[in-house]
């Protein structure tokens, strides 16, 4: 007997969320920052509620998987 398995889409087969990220008790999305302009380089980067970059004591904001 063939064995069937859980379509990728079936909600039931998905695990939990991802639990969202805070930073200074802000909530953070991610974000892609093109910074090449200034040598930054081009990566995914937080962002809180409000539209602004989570930035370093440089200035450079901060990149999403280091949150």
């Amino acid at each position: 007997m063939l064995k069937m398995s859980k379509s990728k889409n079936d909600p039931t087969a998905r695990g939990p969320a991802q639990q969202l990220k805070t930073f200074d008790g802000k909530k953070i999305k991610p974000a892609l920052y093109v910074g090449t302009a200034v040598g930054h380089g081009r990566y995914i980067a937080g962002q809180d509620e409000s539209g602004k970059l989570v930035v370093d004591r440089e200035g450079r904001p901060i990149p999403f998987r280091d949150i």
